[in-house]
């Protein structure tokens, strides 16, 4: 398994996290669940990333995701 990085976390506006975005050493990125996350002891501390708001609780289908 790939080492990975937090990078931050989306939270709707009820201040649930959707998800945390993660980078692995090559640069992909991908979104995590908050349990995954901090199951998986990645680092910096979830607590400790910088949030993103969302107001859209599923991603969006399409080519126009803006």
């Amino acid at each position: 398994m790939s080492e990975f990085k937090g990078i931050h976390r989306e939270v709707l506006e009820d201040g649930t996290i959707k998800h945390v975005l993660v980078r692995d050493e090559t640069g992909h990125e991908q979104a995590m669940a908050a349990k995954d996350y901090i199951s998986d002891g990645i680092q910096p501390d979830l607590n400790d990333l910088p949030e993103v708001p969302t107001d859209r609780e599923f991603p969006q289908s399409g080519k126009d995701n803006g």
